[in-house]
């Protein structure tokens, strides 16, 4: 019996692990006026932001895209690194820095994530415009 309860542990922590290996990193870095992401792609589910204020200046993100409004990650001092996870459905997924002027200088990105689509329910609209803050 001990034996077996072992056994049934060592599956729950083994698939615990292969789920938490499964979940994508992207990297942000910003900067006065512009945003690098280490990668442009990534599979569908939980992604983990890792954002880095590079520059010399107050920065935001915020995300929209993936079956979400916005999301939003707030304020981040120059120097200082902060982490957003969400969980992503496929599709195109928009990255900026909502401080007025920022984005039109060009702190915008965008990343895709591969998978399906988040459904939508017929007569409703999702709105990507809502400033809602998740944390």
């Amino acid at each position: 019996m001990a034996l077996a309860l072992a056994g049934a542990a060592v599956a729950a922590v083994a698939a615990r692990t292969s789920s938490t290996a499964s979940a994508a990193t992207v990297k942000v870095t910003e900067s006065e006026y512009h945003i690098r992401l280490s990668t442009k792609s990534v599979p569908a589910g939980n992604v983990t932001f890792v954002i880095h204020n590079a520059g010399a200046i107050v920065h935001k993100l915020d995300i929209a895209g993936g079956g979400h409004g916005v999301v939003a990650v707030g304020t981040i001092a120059p120097g200082a690194t902060r982490t957003k996870t969400v969980k992503l459905a496929g599709g195109t997924i928009s990255l900026w820095c909502p401080i007025p002027g920022h984005a039109a200088l060009g702190m915008r990105a965008s990343l895709h994530a591969a998978g399906p689509a988040a459904p939508s329910s017929p007569g409703t609209t999702t709105s990507t415009t809502s400033n809602t803050a998740w944390g």
